[in-house]
């Protein structure tokens, strides 16, 4: 099990590899969040977001406090103000994180709130329906060929049709069952 996150790391610096893939470094971070930062930007680049991204996103779910200006961000990943603005941008359109401003501050503050993943989930519907249209209109597009020459593509269909359907139960489900959901006797 590991130990609770020491008020003062062990070390004073870690490095994390920034976006320009130079070794930079961040202060008051554990090496364990360090990794986990740097896991989670090689991760989402996986999934064709930026390596930025995904450290942002990382950074989001561990920091304290849980709300951060850009410049927080900044500082912490040792980016650009621009690097942030324009990832955060890109975050928050795919409804991983949450952009809010406060009364009497012009600076944003970014967070990644459990609540923030419903949308995200969510969404995730839509993306589904979008290819299978994609793919009857292909269909439609080739409805003169052979049936195998079009078996390709009716498979892409099928799948997403099916995921499609099956998504929005399993994200109703999810979101009526997790703890602390309205309605939801959790055990004590």
């Amino acid at each position: 099990m590991p130990s609770p996150r020491p008020q003062q790391p062990l070390n004073s610096q870690h490095s994390v590899l920034t976006e320009s893939s130079e070794w930079a470094t961040i202060l008051s971070v554990t090496e364990g969040e360090s990794a986990f930062v740097e896991e989670m930007g090689q991760a989402l680049a996986t999934y064709g977001m930026t390596p930025m991204a995904g450290r942002m996103w990382g950074w989001l779910l561990i920091c304290e406090p849980p709300e951060q200006t850009a410049a927080d961000i900044a500082e912490a990943l040792q980016a650009s103000r621009g690097a942030i603005s324009g990832t955060a941008r890109l975050l928050a359109d795919a409804g991983m994180i949450r952009r809010t401003t406060r009364r009497g501050d012009r600076r944003e503050y970014f967070s990644a709130p459990p609540e923030a993943f419903d949308s995200f989930l969510e969404g995730a519907g839509r993306i589904y329906r979008k290819f299978r249209e994609i793919a009857e209109r292909g269909l439609d597009a080739i409805a003169d060929r052979p049936p195998a020459s079009r078996r390709r593509l009716e498979e892409l269909r099928d799948v997403f049709a099916f995921v499609e359907r099956e998504v929005p139960v399993v994200v109703d489900r999810f979101l009526r069952d997790r703890p602390g959901a309205p309605g939801r006797k959790d055990p004590t």
